[in-house]
């Protein structure tokens, strides 16, 4: 036999009792079970409540780092676009000031302009014009002896402005071939400094979309490029009549801004008045500005569909145990265990959870550590090399020119690649406790502790010898193999610096390496 219940345990302490003592018990049970029905009901309802709260935050928090993401991406995408095309003006106006430009110097420029627009498939041209802004040679070959761009913004700020920078202006229709583009130019000058003229490379817009296209950012999502005067450049969903619209009244220039060069909100849009989970950053070296977003409503609407979800299973549940309860005293109590039972369970559940997710630490393509580790990682390692006061260098590598190798051999090859250069990278580190890990994309990191500059400069040239012997064919290359680009740069204990000091540091090395020719290692300054 079991335990005695509790109507026996009841009814063996009224035996001889009166029943108003009786009485008194079934009273006192009854309200026993009401409170602990409301006590269950209350309890269950907070938790649900303060779930479906904290889930909803995740989800705003969680889209707004993507977007941040998406915007950093962009913009490297746009100041790399735009820096291909600035290059071949700023060595088209060393030419034409310091050579003549007769007949036949005029016809080997067109031809001149003509194959390099063909290098650069988001070029719409090359266009060179004179002082009076007159067509003096273009890239696509068109013919017009009558044609004037001397009303063409452009035209009008270098005329008027001495700077020699690149200057990017407001989207436009091509007077040659009808198509949106994008303008950046470039002052020329004559020997005693007065205006000679302009070069103009124009870009696609449709390169910009294409691309922002291929993103899928939902229904009503957006991505802006916008220039520093607040007039959008391009936008996706792209409308014609939206091109040049100024939103210097909006929260972006409002808002936003005035407190970073980066960042994420959640804001209404005054474009279309929708509300927006938003990132933006700005192109470094261009006074441009990136700015993706994604519906807030479109964001939360799986979260709410969850959440309905569980408030409707935890109100049935609710009433279930309420009917119960009143009606089966034992099984109560039952219930109640129960109750708890799945409550610790779930707890158990979300620590297993956040478990496996500190073990998720690999990169699944390369087998090395992936970007999370890397971070824990570098922040210990510093922290431990400011306590014994021991060295600390790090290696950014980036793979030269990947995207044409992916773009020539498909993405099959290219994980190959990327695959085989990780164990070469991996081979190579000797450093005791080092690490390696994929930054991101085609770019690696490998930490080294104990380590100064020379040693890690003399590991990076290891490595960078190590990829070019390995002879991975890319014919887009002049060396026809694949190479690989290495910025050094190393931790000095007595100072301030932070693990992303130490990263920007060896990303700019980077950076050099790769503006310098790439398949070479920069230590940097």
């Amino acid at each position: 036999m079991g335990p005695p219940s509790i109507e026996e345990g009841i009814e063996h302490a009224g035996r001889g009792t009166p029943p108003t003592a009786r009485s008194a018990v079934a009273r006192l049970k009854v309200r026993s079970v009401v409170t602990l029905l409301v006590a269950v009901c209350l309890s269950m309802s907070a938790i649900v409540i303060w779930e479906a709260w904290n889930s909803r935050q995740y989800h705003l928090r969680d889209k707004e780092v993507a977007m941040s993401n998406l915007a950093q991406t962009l913009a490297s995408q746009a100041q790399a676009t735009i820096k291909q095309a600035d290059t071949l003006l700023f060595s088209l106006v060393e030419r034409l000031e310091y050579e003549p430009l007769d007949a036949v110097g005029l016809a080997h420029l067109e031809r001149l302009l003509s194959a390099q627009r063909s290098e650069l498939r988001q070029l719409h041209g090359l266009f060179v014009y004179d002082e009076t802004g007159r067509w003096v040679a273009n890239s696509n070959g068109a013919v017009m002896p009558d044609a004037n761009n001397a009303d063409r913004e452009y035209f009008i700020f270098h005329r008027d402005h001495p700077d020699r920078g690149p200057h990017i202006g407001p989207s436009i229709k091509s007077r040659s071939s009808g198509e949106w583009i994008m303008t950046v130019s470039r002052r020329i000058n004559h020997a005693d400094g007065r205006f000679a003229g302009v070069v103009l490379a124009t870009i696609y817009l449709d390169h910009f979309l294409s691309l922002y296209d291929s993103i899928d950012m939902g229904r009503n999502g957006v991505i802006n490029l916008i220039t520093d005067d607040a007039r959008i450049v391009v936008r996706r969903p792209f409308k014609e009549s939206e091109v040049g619209t100024s939103i210097a009244k909006g929260p972006l220039f409002q808002q936003l801004l005035p407190t970073g060069d980066a960042g994420t909100a959640t804001v209404k849009s005054m474009v279309d008045g929708v509300e927006r989970v938003v990132g933006f950053r700005r192109v470094d070296g261009y006074p441009l500005i990136v700015f993706a977003a994604l519906n807030k409503d479109e964001v939360l609407a799986g979260w709410r569909e969850v959440s309905l979800l569980s408030a409707a299973i935890v109100a049935v549940l609710l009433g279930f145990i309420g009917v119960l309860g009143y009606r089966l005293i034992g099984l109560m109590k039952r219930q109640n265990r129960v109750q708890n039972d799945l409550l610790d369970a779930q707890d158990k559940l979300l620590e297993v959870n956040r478990g496996l997710k500190l073990l998720a630490l690999e990169d699944a393509l390369t087998g090395l550590s992936n970007r999370r580790q890397f971070d824990l990682f570098i922040h210990a390692e510093m922290d431990r090399a400011r306590r014994v006061q021991s060295g600390l260098a790090i290696l950014m590598i980036d793979v030269d020119h990947f995207k044409p190798f992916n773009d020539q051999y498909g993405h099959v090859a290219g994980d190959e690649c990327l695959r085989r250069i990780s164990a070469i990278i991996t081979q190579h580190i000797e450093c005791p406790g080092g690490l390696a890990a994929r930054y991101g994309g085609e770019e690696f990191a490998v930490v080294l502790p104990g380590t100064d500059y020379v040693g890690a400069f003399l590991l990076g040239e290891n490595i960078r010898h190590a990829v070019l012997q390995a002879g991975i064919c890319h014919s887009g290359r002049a060396d026809g193999v694949v190479t690989v680009s290495l910025g050094v740069a190393a931790f000095d204990p007595a100072s301030q610096a932070q693990p992303d000091d130490l990263i920007h540091a060896a990303d700019k090395a980077l950076y050099v390496a790769k503006a310098s020719g790439r398949n070479m290692s920069v230590i940097a300054n």
